[in-house]
């Protein structure tokens, strides 16, 4: 499997109006996500932010560390609460571990072996694959369905 999400090194170095947010998370998902349901919006942002799921916008912009979040967010908000993942990334980026997590998140999900890769990161991964692999069998199944009939 290619590298589909980006390392933290590789996530853009200046901060983003919220259109290149969209369209740079967005394009993460579309390429890491076959069954990507919908893609993220202003809207989606704005109550992540009301809700304290992320951090206000800076002069209209967002950091490296507010993107990560969002990809985060994006790619697993198909098998887990938007409260669950804010609970726990609140949790894993504490101490200003916001860098080291996303990255064990990244190469969590591009099959890369790291040490130390903490329990829930790993089995967050586990269960977003297995549920993309359900859908993509689902999908297959209905296809030859369709083919019979």
């Amino acid at each position: 499997m290619a590298e589909n999400y980006p390392k933290w090194t590789e996530l853009p170095e200046l901060d983003l109006y919220l259109d290149q947010v969209l369209l740079y998370v967005n394009q993460i998902s579309r390429r890491t996500d076959d069954i990507h349901d919908r893609d993220l919006t202003a809207s989606m942002i704005n109550n992540y932010v009301k809700h304290g799921h992320i951090d206000k916008p800076v002069k209209k912009k967002y950091s490296r560390r507010q993107l990560a979040r969002l990809i985060v967010i994006t790619s697993l908000k198909n098998v887990f609460s938007i409260q669950e993942i804010s609970q726990t990334l609140a949790i894993l980026t504490q101490n200003d571990q916001s860098q080291v997590m996303y990255d064990y998140f990244a190469a969590c999900m591009n099959n890369e072996q790291l040490d130390d890769i903490p329990a829930v990161i790993i089995s967050a991964c586990q269960t977003l694959k297995l549920y993309q692999q359900t859908h993509q069998l689902v999908l297959e199944l209905q296809g030859e369905l369709s083919h019979e009939s």
